[in-house]
């Protein structure tokens, strides 16, 4: 066994604090998003409200398309902090992460050995995907850290047949895994353990592990919550396992409110999610490169391609977007440690000079932009475009940016142009396999900060924090809050205000079967209801709307309203002119 040094343990601390920066330091910024963003929040918030931690509810309407471990995370999150804000809401998704890269770095010493399992740690912690997917508050970080527990324990079990523990986590974190993301929490398990097992000559000792005692565990702690809501919840079983379940992974959920990226960009797309790893797991891809790497590793370089694989395979053949693949990340990060590991350690540069020409090329390609764009009109920079067939991609809204609004983004552009354009290229030229790491990581740690500062700049774009503020201190208890569209339009605004908002003709995705239950409350107005609630003297009404409706608006409401606040493309009336 190889012996951990004090160097080793330094350099583990450092990641974890390298990781708490990144991922924790910034949870808090910015502002809670619409859509999923302050959705996940609002559910959370609301379990606390009503003290009911089985059935989850969001704007006072069920919400049964998710197992509740999440919830319960950010919900506990609230009450150990005693307030429900951006930071608190996000994290737990923070803290799932910096678990997750331990977790990650270990598994990557059991097969590889230290120094790859630490660069496997710094792979996932400063890779583009891991940054991005979890700005948001999605379910993902977590299943993806209770799936990475679940393979140590496997590797555990496989090393030590005297201990029974490691057998039973299995078994525990299976059920956890089912409570964080629902049945692929059996499937992700069985597919990584039994496809490793198969590929490595081994699939008779599947029979040692089964066990009664870790059944008995997983039933224990994945069955009684389902048992629970379907118990108060009519109809649960069929739209949760059927629809949510089934229907979905065949694209045929209803309602049909998600998109689907095109196979190749699926797959093709993960050379920008691992960036700037990716370039030394694309290594693997020549048979040669292959060959050698298993001649080094043996069979346990099979376990994080049978771990990647059986994720990327099985979207490949369901609904794909991308963030569903971060249960993945791990498992590539692994092959990056390891790739960086060898090839730094025995010399060879090719990956890192076409890394290093990458880098500079964008690089290059951001100040170009930076210095030759002009300045529009004040707020021009706010005049994007929408591209709604894009937005089946992560990234999609990117194309909504116009040359006016890159006026705003210089600062971080420059900043960026210098973590992938300098630093990142500069590994290329360093000789220690730590230093060359230790500078790919910082390039990366300056790009997310240039990103966390544009994330900033677009918040008028992204959140209806201020406009949520501009009513708050308006709000009596004669009040209502009227959102002009989907309840994803302006999620924002019930979190911060915390109010339930009536959504006018916004029946639909999210809410629309929770609303069908005999006790929702009827929150979906019409053009007809919208109009007597405006006119009704007792009530004062907010509604808040988009520059892209305000003409349809005006078409309805075409007297008595009195615009309160903008804020980017959202506008705030009221029926009632403020005293």
């Amino acid at each position: 066994m190889t012996r951990i040094t004090d160097d080793d343990k330094r350099a583990t601390l450092l990641l974890l604090a390298l990781t708490v920066a990144i991922f924790v330091a910034s949870a808090g910024i910015p502002a809670l998003l619409d859509d999923a963003d302050s959705f996940y929040a609002e559910v959370a918030r609301e379990m606390n409200l009503r003290h009911d931690w089985i059935t989850p509810y969001a704007n006072a309407i069920r919400y049964l398309e998710k197992p509740p471990l999440f919830f319960w995370l950010i919900a506990l999150s609230y009450k150990v902090f005693g307030a429900a804000n951006a930071f608190t809401a996000r994290l737990p998704t923070a803290m799932a992460v910096v678990a997750l890269v331990y977790v990650t770095s270990r598994i990557g010493r059991l097969l590889f050995g230290i120094r790859a399992g630490l660069f496997a740690g710094l792979a996932l912690a400063t890779s583009i995907g891991m940054f991005l997917f979890t700005r948001i508050i999605l379910p993902d970080a977590l299943f993806t850290l209770v799936l990475a527990l679940l393979v140590y324990s496997f590797l555990r079990w496989e090393r030590d047949q005297q201990s029974s523990w490691p057998l039973l986590m299995i078994y525990v974190f299976s059920g956890l895994a089912v409570l964080a993301k629902g049945l692929i929490g059996i499937v992700f398990p069985a597919g990584i353990v039994l496809g490793t097992l198969l590929l490595t000559g081994r699939l008779k000792e599947t029979v040692r592990l089964l066990s009664i005692k870790g059944i008995l565990l997983f039933l224990v702690i994945a069955v009684p919550w389902h048992l629970a809501v379907g118990w108060r919840n009519p109809g649960f079983y069929w739209f949760y396992f059927i629809n949510e379940h089934l229907l979905r992974f065949l694209g045929k959920r209803y309602p049909m409110d998600y998109g689907t990226v095109p196979l190749p960009w699926f797959w093709l797309l993960h050379m920008v999610w691992l960036f700037p790893w990716s370039f030394y797991v694309a290594t693997l891809l020549r048979p040669a490169n292959f060959r050698q790497a298993l001649t080094e590793h043996g069979r346990n370089l099979i376990l994080p391609i049978v771990w990647a694989l059986t994720i990327l395979l099985f979207f490949s053949f369901s609904s794909r977007l991308e963030y569903y693949t971060v249960p993945a990340f791990p498992a590539l990060a692994l092959l990056a440690g390891a790739q960086c590991a060898a090839y730094w350690e025995q010399g060879r540069r090719w990956p890192g000079a076409a890394l290093a020409t990458a880098g500079a090329l964008i690089g290059i390609a951001l100040i170009v932009i930076a210095a030759t764009v002009t300045a529009g009109a004040p707020e021009s920079w706010l005049r994007l475009k929408d591209n709604p067939d894009l937005y089946i991609y992560y990234l999609g809204h990117l194309f909504d940016i116009t040359p006016e609004s890159v006026t705003a983004l210089r600062m971080p552009m420059i900043l960026a142009a210098t973590g992938l354009g300098l630093l990142v290229p500069l590994h290329f030229f360093l000789k220690r396999a730590e230093a060359k790491a230790a500078t790919l990581a910082l390039g990366m740690v300056v790009f997310f900060v240039a990103a966390d500062i544009a994330f900033l700049i677009f918040a008028p774009r992204l959140t209806s924090r201020p406009v949520a503020d501009e009513i708050s201190h308006r709000l009596t208890a004669q009040s209502d809050i009227v959102i002009d569209g989907e309840w994803a339009e302006g999620s924002s605004v019930a979190f911060y205000t915390g109010r339930v908002l009536w959504l006018h003709n916004g029946r639909s995705t999210t809410l629309e079967y929770g609303s069908r239950y005999p006790d929702a409350p009827p929150l979906f107005p019409d053009d007809e209801a919208v109009r007597s609630m405006w006119n009704d003297a007792s009530r004062r009404v907010f509604l808040v709307t988009f520059a892209a409706k305000q003409a349809k608006l005006d078409a309805l409401i075409p007297q008595n309203k009195y615009l309160l606040f903008r804020y980017g493309d959202k506008i705030l009336f009221s029926n009632r002119p403020d005293r």
